[in-house]
């Protein structure tokens, strides 16, 4: 009985107020997309109630921008087909959405798994709660460190910002689009392929000093061949790593905020 009421009761809210209804609806269906594989919200250490809060607070916080479509195929005459085509095509925009923006961070990820094997890390895993898989230690540390500068930069406004976009590239209440006229295909490969390279850059001053200690340990053991170079490189190569690591802190900190701020064009 109470679930007959409630199904009266919001065939009756949806009599008068259908068309917000459907356009909420919609809308809330891109940001539970965006908010899935988005920056900071796609974290695995992050409740799944809080992303849902966060997608009904972005829908409350944005449905002002697109008014209520009155032929709507849900409102207008309530065919299901088409209105579920658009409840899809905006969970993909939003997920989309998501993912060019975590490929932002995901260049700094790239650099810490760089740094890690080249000191001689790659066997120290832990835990990461963020990702829920094991993880190098290097990487977890530069993924916090970027978040923060992330956050710290106005990284949430910039979400919301390319959200507002959003709606005037892909209008909420359509059906087909072309995507190759709307996206360029050709920059995303662009910035997909950069993040490694991005990555290189910035932990060039630990590669280059680790790749002298390699060669230093090389021509040791040619010379002193009783030393145990291999044994040595061990506890050197981390040290030595960690060491530049802490000298150049200053100048990588920079680098990663002109990088963000370069990239966040992207919203």
């Amino acid at each position: 009985m109470q679930f007959e009421a409630a199904m009266q009761a919001f065939g009756l809210l949806h009599k008068q107020y259908g068309p917000i209804l459907d356009g909420a609806l919609l809308m809330f269906g891109r940001m539970l997309g965006f908010v899935s594989t988005g920056p900071i919200y796609n974290r695995k250490n992050i409740p799944f109630m809080l992303k849902i809060m966060s997608a009904f607070f972005f829908t409350g916080a944005l449905l002002w921008l697109v008014p209520p479509d009155q032929h709507g195929p849900l409102s207008h005459n309530g065919q299901y087909g088409p209105y579920l085509l658009q409840l899809a095509m905006n969970i993909i925009v939003g997920a989309l959405l998501g993912f060019m923006a975590d490929m932002i961070l995901q260049a700094v990820y790239a650099a810490g798994s760089l740094m890690t094997n080249q000191i001689g890390l790659s066997s120290a895993m832990l835990l990461d709660p963020s990702s829920g898989k094991q993880s190098m230690i290097m990487e977890s540390l530069f993924g916090y460190l970027t978040t923060m500068l992330f956050i710290y930069l106005g990284g949430i406004q910039w979400m919301i910002v390319a959200l507002k976009r959003s709606f005037s590239v892909f209008p909420l209440y359509t059906i087909q689009m072309p995507i190759t006229q709307v996206i360029d295909i050709t920059y995303l490969i662009t910035l997909s392929g950069n993040i490694l390279l991005i990555g290189v850059q910035l932990v060039s001053p630990i590669m280059i000093v680790t790749i002298a200690v390699d060669l230093m340990l090389g021509i040791v053991n040619r010379t002193a061949q009783q030393m145990p170079v291999f044994q040595l490189s061990f506890a050197l190569k981390p040290s030595i790593g960690i060491a530049v690591l802490l000298l150049t802190l200053p100048t990588f900190l920079k680098a990663v905020i002109n990088f963000l701020n370069d990239y966040s064009n992207i919203f």
